[in-house]
């Protein structure tokens, strides 16, 4: 029953009355044990009981407070340590972690006092690793918020990964046609095995998590000897039950369950942000690339020109540029007609990517004009690319029904050092005047600036 608002004011209040009632009890008893009356009843010997009685209730209420309050002034303060972390961190006004070291109580007993401190102490640890696990997932977001290039974002999650897994390697796989590409990879020896590995294919056909324990056909590269990893974790990286991708992790030891909870966690975001990835992706290329003919549009191509001229003035090597169109083109285009006309654009573009290099950039410059650009070619290297494709091309035809259609190009080369320019429009320029010199002395032919 409460009297008060404090519990120990009740406490006191208890006691001491309890200590009345003893003093008033125990003269009697005392003539119980054989004390005479005259003495056990007398109002000296009454004060004396009660005042003995109020004594006692006051040290038990003082040894209270000092050891049963102690212990609950320590809960409380350690509490208020607490809130006040949490209160700072939800305003954003400090980034004090709250550690088992600064927060938790000594257990000293084996009642309930002890219990009560060894839970608290439990919810603390509890509270430390959330916390910890949710700075980390705010860290992992804001990285994976931070790249939409695909190449980027797989590297930079694999290095997160890693570390909050504490795994010993790993790789990211992208789905491509069907197929999974290596996109980044650590420590992993054989790159090539993982996209045929027969365990990457079962997640990647079930959608499922696996852990497989001591696999024995993969090698990881150690820092100084190679060593075969403990477990294997493989993750689908879905997004809304379509295949973006596989998250690969190998570890020398086995993976915790707070590794594994861990990356529960950062699934979704980790989901989200690869399709965004995929799909910026899949939208620079739509950008990047001319729809009919499947090669650089103008825009990119030029792009691409100015990235190379310039990689040319730093390394001071050559680069040379074709610029080729069909001849008498608008005759195809008025005689079979604008799909006949496609046709004849694709099948020259088709050529002419099989017959330039490695590295070298093909792109439609506009209408039936195309620009290739050929990094370290000089004049001679540009003019034999340039003939082989005019050759090809004048030796292929374009079926229209039963007919065949025979296409003939001109082409204009400009080379850099030996031509005296500063920048890459100028290059362009020298080449697009050599391809009308081409056309104004004869067509299908083949004209160096």
């Amino acid at each position: 029953m409460r009297i008060t608002k404090k519990i120990f004011n009740d406490l006191a209040i208890y006691m001491v009355g309890l200590g009345v009632l003893i003093g008033v009890i125990f003269p009697f008893f005392c003539i119980i044990l054989g004390v005479p009356k005259e003495i056990a009843l007398t109002p000296v010997y009454f004060t004396a009981c009660i005042l003995a009685g109020i004594i006692l209730g006051a040290l038990n209420i003082f040894l209270a407070k000092k050891t049963v309050g102690s212990r609950i002034r320590q809960l409380s303060q350690k509490m208020k340590y607490v809130e006040s972390i949490l209160v700072n961190k939800k305003k954003g006004i400090s980034e004090e972690k709250c550690t088992p070291d600064r927060c938790s109580i000594m257990v000293d007993s084996e009642d309930e006092f002890g219990e009560s401190a060894e839970s608290f102490n439990t919810l603390i640890n509890t509270l430390s690793e959330v916390m910890e696990t949710q700075a980390e997932i705010q860290l992992f977001s804001e990285m994976l918020t931070s790249y939409l290039e695909l190449d980027i974002l797989s590297r930079e999650t694999l290095i997160h990964l890693i570390k909050n897994t504490k795994a010993d390697g790993g790789a990211v796989l992208i789905e491509k046609n069907g197929g999974l590409v290596v996109e980044a990879i650590d420590s992993i020896k054989d790159a090539a095995a993982l996209e045929n590995n027969i365990r990457v294919l079962n997640t990647m056909r079930t959608l499922e998590r696996q852990l497989i324990k001591f696999p024995g056909d993969i090698i990881l590269d150690g820092v100084v000897v190679e060593f075969h990893p403990k477990e294997l974790l493989i993750e689908p990286i879905v997004y809304k039950n379509i295949l973006l991708g596989v998250l690969i992790l190998v570890s020398a030891s086995s993976f915790s369950g707070n590794s594994i909870d861990k990356l529960s966690f950062f699934s979704q975001s980790l989901s989200l942000a690869f399709r965004n990835a995929v799909t910026h992706n899949q939208m620079q290329k739509l950008a990047a690339l001319d729809a009919l003919t499947g090669l650089y549009n103008r825009r990119f191509g030029i792009l691409r020109v100015k990235e190379e001229f310039s990689r040319a003035i730093r390394g001071n090597t050559p680069i040379s540029l074709l610029m080729f169109d069909i001849d008498h083109f608008k005759s195809v285009n008025d005689t079979y007609g604008h799909i006949v006309g496609d046709n004849v654009l694709v099948s020259i573009a088709k050529i002419a990517l099989a017959s330039i290099r490695e590295g070298d950039v093909l792109m439609r410059y506009g209408g039936e004009e195309f620009l290739c650009v050929l990094p370290g070619a000089n004049k001679a290297d540009a003019s034999i690319i340039a003939e082989r494709i005019r050759i090809m091309v004048m030796d292929s035809a374009v079926k229209n029904a039963e007919q065949d259609i025979k296409i003939t190009i001109s082409i204009g080369v400009a080379t850099y050092p030996r031509n005296d320019i500063s920048d890459s429009s100028q290059l362009i320029k020298l080449a697009d005047d050599a391809m009308y010199a081409a056309k104004e002395t004869g067509r299908n032919r083949t004209v160096s600036y």
